[in-house]
């Protein structure tokens, strides 16, 4: 499926496209994505594709590796902020995904922050003991419209900075390492 994905997306040579998108969002989340994808003047149906294709990829590899070996995937360092997170997140009866099903996932899978994507949504959803029938049209729908809403209001932001837009990507890989390296120090110490 994916060879197909990046074939398609060469032989109409939207294959950087693709990968710059793609890249981002795994790495800092769909907001970033979209106002990189948006600073390089890509159309907005293009930053709605590749973002909804790079969710539903990261959920098709992602939940399977993560129902399969859970236990094996808090060995590893890096993995294991992710893991503990998950956990406590899942634990609370209280949270939104407890109170509101179904639709609890369509809200987190929506709202712009960090570990709220398709894969992190699924994951909960998973651990809260939801089906992967009812989980992946939620998270489908979810990340469809967040990202019909993040291209266009990325679109509207890069037409207001004019000049500038051409820093943001730098910006971005600013605030992405800040991301990172917080996280890395924050829950290393817990």
């Amino acid at each position: 499926m994916v060879s197909i994905v990046l074939f398609i997306f060469y032989q109409f040579g939207l294959l950087r496209e693709l990968l710059l998108v793609f890249s981002t969002q795994v790495l800092s989340g769909r907001e970033f994505a979209m106002l990189h994808g948006a600073s390089h003047e890509m159309s907005i149906q293009l930053l709605i594709l590749v973002s909804f294709i790079s969710d539903i990829c990261a959920l098709l590899v992602g939940l399977p590796i993560f129902v399969l070996f859970h236990e094996e995937l808090k060995q590893f360092p890096l993995l294991a902020p992710f893991m503990n997170f998950s956990e406590i997140i899942t634990s609370n009866k209280s949270g939104v995904m407890h109170k509101f099903g179904l639709v609890g996932l369509f809200i987190i899978c929506f709202v712009p922050f960090q570990m709220t994507g398709g894969l992190a949504t699924a994951c909960f959803a998973k651990l809260l003991g939801f089906s992967v029938r009812e989980i992946v049209p939620v998270v489908a729908t979810a990340s469809l419209i967040a990202s019909v809403f993040w291209a266009v209001t990325a679109d509207t932001v890069m037409q207001y900075l004019g000049p500038v837009q051409y820093y943001i990507p730098y910006f971005i890989v600013l605030v992405v390492a800040s991301i990172l390296i917080y996280n890395f120090v924050h829950y290393r110490n817990r």
